[in-house]
């Protein structure tokens, strides 16, 4: 008869573990202190990172994979750790069972944990919270009046006796000064401002765990180094008191700051201590007290997560919808070097201002930030592209300048975003077109428009209907036409109100090849540029709207400054994803701008989502056209009676280029004229 319970542990790929032996049993093995001591045999049993897996099954009643021991382990003893993992792999829960383990078997421990935005970091304390209320073990342990989880204002905080773990709202660092910590958790590192981390947040461990305890260690080392007794093996275990600073995050592009800390531990790791190579990394002068041993990178791309472990299906469909770039960096686990495709990330982000290094137009420096309100001295070109079922209706808005064009408003919404609105109250319009065409005019009201720019495809007509129906009308409105081409008259150039509207023809390919290669040229050369983001800036966005910073995930439906600074984020991906390929060979080829074609679920062709980035085509091909269209000469009248001729304080009587008009008289041009 097959006994199939012996087939239960096959996930730990040990094979028969009834056939293993244990060698280092610590219950068997156990010394006459540990007999007559067997509490303190047991804490120092369950706080050996050894016995992790262990301890996390009988304290929290959470079964890790031996994979999740491999991660806690390496991190335990390492005051450098980085972690990059595949999206999925549960690496904000690692780091929550990781902070609660430092702090109950540690007394005193202090840890503080930090993430792109406090909603990050705030992911980590949930886990931290789950594990306090589904563990009548640790609950018992530490049962104090302080001890346990608390939410406040500006921090979430959870006590374990002596020790304690926070998770802060990192903002400009200003507001956080002063904290110290013995463990620094920064958790989705890539969105980190580097500056703020240096400066601020790695200043939290500057302070020893146990100062004192410390300066005594540090002197018997000295000390048994003079008397030549000091061995490799007592440096390893004397690393334990060390502070820590992890670093972890999924994969980046190579040119940002997380693939710089990335190469820079690698580089340490793979000198192996060599001093000629350090001197290499550390510009001549390797700093004091420096062991390349308290470096280690742990990356999990998710070919290595073990099957079962993620969704595979999932995977999969993410796999063949998403681009190979982005599927690299958040599955992969590999920084990747640039995106391939018509517009390169690196371009993008060349072009968001920021406040160090500042662009300079005109050697004047250019930050600014995404705004929901214009200023009424301005102008702005509106970009739309009405699609609404498969793909997004969105408006991308340009702040349109004399010498380059700001993007300082994104908004994007389908039909299902609309039903939603309507359920609640925030659409009182009945259909999805008269909903979009009120959101046109809404906006209007604060960004002025001189040229609005749309799709003639998909919705295109229906919206254009909508904006010069006298019944959609509010107080001080005009009807909206579209623009007056003196060269080709239409039925429309007749009507009262505002000749604004220019529809675009996608289908011409002139036109289109224009508009993308105008866009990357305008990008090269720095006169289309992106508004300035970081996390700061979307905190203080999330502050000014009085929005409680312990709030859930902001809801898309409310049209806010935090929303438009992410719908500008949603862009810039998109616009990474474009690609130019060839609909054919030969005289008749044309040049096409897409996404890459993938597979959709029910095995149906299909494309990623591009409507921000059309509405961004429309919206500066036509800022390009009124900013570069050369102003028409004026003609003036020659002629008239004697009188007036006399009274002129001028005497040339003749209109020209300056070429023709310049160094040269009236008898120079008469001199050529016979009859």
């Amino acid at each position: 008869m097959v006994d199939f319970k012996s087939f239960d542990n096959a996930w730990l790929g040990l094979g028969d573990i009834s056939a293993l032996s244990i060698p280092n049993n610590p219950m068997i093995h156990r010394t006459k202190e540990d007999i007559e001591n067997p509490d303190l045999h047991l804490l120092r049993i369950l706080r050996n990172p050894y016995y992790i897996g262990s301890t996390c099954k009988l304290i929290f009643n959470i079964e890790l994979h031996p994979m999740q021991i491999m991660v806690l382990q390496e991190m335990w003893n390492r005051p450098f750790p980085m972690l990059i993992g595949s999206r999925g792999f549960s690496k904000s829960f690692l780091l929550a069972l990781y902070a609660v383990l430092k702090c109950a078997f540690y007394p005193g421990t202090k840890v503080v944990i930090v993430g792109a935005a406090f909603r990050q970091s705030k992911i980590i304390f949930e886990y931290m919270e789950n594990m306090w209320k589904n563990s009548p073990i640790l609950r018992s342990i530490f049962n104090g009046n302080e001890d346990g989880p608390r939410r406040d204002v500006d921090r979430c905080t959870i006590r374990l006796g002596d020790s304690w773990a926070i998770a802060i709202p990192l903002g400009n660092g200003d507001k956080i000064r002063g904290l110290r910590a013995h463990i620094i958790l920064a958790d989705e590192f890539s969105s980190i401002s580097p500056d703020i981390y240096e400066t601020v947040v790695s200043g939290f461990a500057a302070v020893s765990a146990s100062p004192i305890q410390n300066v005594k260690e540090e002197a018997k080392k000295a000390a048994m180094k003079l008397a030549g007794v000091w061995s490799e093996e007592l440096d390893t275990i004397s690393r334990r008191i060390n502070n820590q600073a992890v670093i972890s995050g999924t994969a980046d592009y190579g040119f940002k700051h997380f693939a710089q800390y990335w190469k820079r531990y690698k580089s340490i790791i793979e000198s192996k201590g060599e001093e000629r190579k350090l001197r290499e990394i550390f510009n001549g002068e390797i700093p004091p007290n420096f062991n390349w041993k308290d470096y280690s990178i742990i990356r999990i791309p998710y070919e290595l997560i073990p099957k079962g472990f993620m969704d595979d299906k999932q995977v999969s469909r993410a796999k063949a919808t998403i681009h190979v770039g982005i599927y690299n960096m958040e599955y992969a686990a590999c920084f990747v070097n640039d995106s391939q495709g018509f517009f390169r990330r690196s371009l993008i982000e060349s072009c968001v201002t920021k406040d160090y290094p500042a662009i300079t137009i005109g050697n004047k420096p250019v930050v600014f930030d995404a705004i929901t309100q214009g200023n009424p001295n301005l102008h702005y070109v509106y970009g739309i592209d009405p699609a609404s079922e498969q793909d997004n209706f969105s408006i991308v808005i340009l702040e349109v300048h004399p010498d380059h064009s700001r993007i300082v408003y994104c908004w994007a919404t389908n039909r299902n975003n609309f039903k939603e609105r309507q359920k609640i109250g925030l659409a009182q319009e009945y259909d999805f077109y008269s909903f979009c065409s009120r959101k046109i005019r809404d906006l209007m009201k604060t960004f002025p428009p001189i040229r609005i720019g749309m799709d003639a495809q998909g919705g295109g007509v229906a919206i254009e209907e909508a904006l010069h129906d006298p019944g959609k009308l509010q107080d001080n409105e005009q009807l909206i036409w579209p623009i007056i081409d003196y060269d080709k008259a239409k039925d429309t150039d007749s009507q009262q109100g505002l000749h604004i509207l220019e529809l675009v023809q996608f289908a011409k390919a002139d036109w289109t090849s224009q508009a993308n290669h105008g866009l990357r040229k305008d990008l090269e050369d720095k006169i289309l540029l992106f508004p300035r983001f970081d996390n700061l800036t979307l905190g203080l966005a999330m502050e000014k709207e009085g929005k409680n910073i312990l709030d859930d995930d902001l809801n898309p439906l409310y049209d806010s400054v935090s929303e438009c600074i992410l719908e500008i984020e949603e862009l810039k991906n998109e616009l990474t994803t474009i690609v130019m390929t060839q609909t054919s060979t030969g005289p008749q080829a044309r040049d096409r701008w897409d996404t890459p074609e993938v597979k959709l679920p029910n095995g149906k062709k299909g494309r990623l989502r591009k409507d921000r980035y059309s509405s961004l085509l429309i919206a500066n091909m036509i800022a390009r056209q009124l900013n570069r269209t050369l102003q028409s000469p004026n003609y003036d009248v020659v002629g008239g009676d004697t009188r007036d001729l006399i009274n002129q304080q001028s005497n040339k009587l003749y209109k020209g280029p300056e070429w023709f008009t310049s160094n040269v008289n009236d008898d120079d041009i008469y001199q050529g004229i016979y009859r």
